[in-house]
């Protein structure tokens, strides 16, 4: 297995990225996309990148523009703007000498809502896993918010209301849901929501007490054993 540091282009803004890649050649690819105070470099990112590979696929986990090694400032954290982010990242794997055109989409919390809108978007994807996913964001803004969960810029709750997941899950398939049984921020309830709109095939998986950043270990480690064989099955 080998990682490689790798970057490309998004409007105009230099993005970074980590690819993990197995020892073998024309492979599928798994693309991460992360939370909303998350990045590319977070340990379960690291993991799933690792285990992925073992099991002899590709992953890009990447910064969205303004987030850590990427290019870009507060202002370009909208969802318009990283769906733009997701597609170059897209791109930018189908153009890889050593990845095929059999690409799955993952991503947590707003990175799961960014992966589902996509793939409603781009009918090549072929499998979508999605962790402790919003159904829809209206109450983001109004929600106390704790020092650990800031709000985000002003640009992001304008862009907002451009973006209703609801009636583009149907086009989504081969998707599997993974929602914490004790998710703090997503109510099980709006996974649940996700499952019951989307196409089929679907699974769901609730993790028993879980929290919504799946901080015990042995969570962590189930979440991403179900994502490894969803795409196992389905790339």
């Amino acid at each position: 297995m080998k990682i490689e540091k790798v970057s490309f282009i998004s409007e105009g803004h230099k993005l970074s990225g980590i690819l993990h890649l197995p020892d073998k050649e024309n492979i599928p690819c798994v693309i991460a996309s992360h939370g909303l105070l998350s990045s590319k470099d977070s340990e379960k990112y690291i993991a799933l990148g690792e285990q992925i590979s073992r099991a002899g696929m590709g992953m890009l986990r990447f910064d969205f523009r303004g987030i850590g090694e990427s290019e870009g400032g507060e202002e370009d954290n909208t969802i318009s703007q990283k769906i733009t982010d997701l597609g170059a990242a897209i791109e930018f794997i189908r153009s890889h000498s050593g990845t095929r055109n059999r690409i799955g989409l993952l991503g947590s919390s707003l990175g799961g809502f960014l992966s589902l809108m996509k793939a409603s978007m781009d009918q090549e994807i072929r499998a979508v896993v999605v962790w402790a996913t919003p159904l829809h964001m209206d109450d983001l803004g109004s929600k106390k918010q704790e020092e650990d969960y800031p709000l985000p810029p002003e640009a992001f709750f304008e862009d907002l209301p451009r973006h209703r997941l609801l009636p583009l899950l149907p086009n989504v398939l081969n998707c599997l849901v993974i929602h914490g049984e004790k998710d703090e921020l997503v109510a099980m309830e709006q996974a649940l929501g996700i499952f019951n709109s989307l196409g089929i095939p679907k699974e769901i998986h609730i993790i028993g007490g879980a929290d919504h950043r799946l901080t015990d270990p042995a969570h962590r480690r189930r979440a991403i054993e179900l994502s490894v064989d969803w795409f196992k099955k389905y790339l």
